[in-house]
């Protein structure tokens, strides 16, 4: 009498497991999208497996959604970051402005400029390079760098060529390639150019 019940109490048991398995399953639909029902041709063991699943799915939501938005906030600032002419040629005389006025911050005057060639950055964006040269002191060219990385503007440096003309002041005569970017939807030329170089043209 006593096996009968415990195999009774058992069985019970396991459907009750079952039926609670089904219906995390059913509630946590959202990680698991289902196509029938979750016990069709499996067995309790399946189910308790896509359960625990689920389990290390929920726990793991609040983890996903903050780097969603930390994502997001870096992707902002990147993009505020961006130059704010309407064209390649505007971008060009943006950079100039803003090359030479953070040169100007420092004491530092511009003896030439010149552009490179608007290329393609990654797809999405247009790199405009800007080639300045200038003479200055070290401690003027370091705080210059420090400078361009913290500007408003996304900057960054391609090339660095400094050579001494005054070892008794430590000056020194820099040519300086800094590029700045926009996004390529201003620059139709470009997109164009992508386009035709890629087979079959772009989807």
């Amino acid at each position: 009498m006593a096996l009968a019940i415990q195999s009774r109490d058992r069985r019970a048991l396991m459907i009750l497991f079952a039926a609670g398995a089904l219906f995390a399953i059913v509630q946590l639909d959202f990680f698991f999208p289902s196509t029938g029902s979750p016990l069709v041709g499996g067995s309790i063991e399946d189910a308790q497996e896509r359960f625990l699943d689920a389990q290390v799915q929920a726990r793991r939501k609040p983890l996903v959604e903050a780097e969603s938005q930390e994502a997001a906030k870096v992707l902002v600032e990147f993009e505020s970051g961006l130059l704010q002419a309407e064209s390649a040629e505007l971008a060009k005389a943006e950079m100039r402005q803003v090359v030479g006025n953070l040169l100007l911050a420092e004491g530092i005057t511009m003896r030439s400029s010149r552009f490179g060639n608007v290329k393609l950055e990654q797809d999405h964006f247009a790199q405009v390079p800007l080639t300045v040269d200038f003479d200055c002191r070290v401690e003027q060219f370091v705080n210059w760098m420090t400078t361009l990385s913290n500007s408003e503007r996304l900057l960054t440096t391609r090339r660095i060529v400094l050579r001494p003309t005054k070892t008794e002041t430590k000056a020194v005569r820099a040519q300086v390639t800094v590029s700045g970017y926009l996004p390529v939807s201003r620059t139709p030329e470009l997109m164009e150019r992508q386009r035709n170089s890629t087979p079959g043209g772009l989807p």
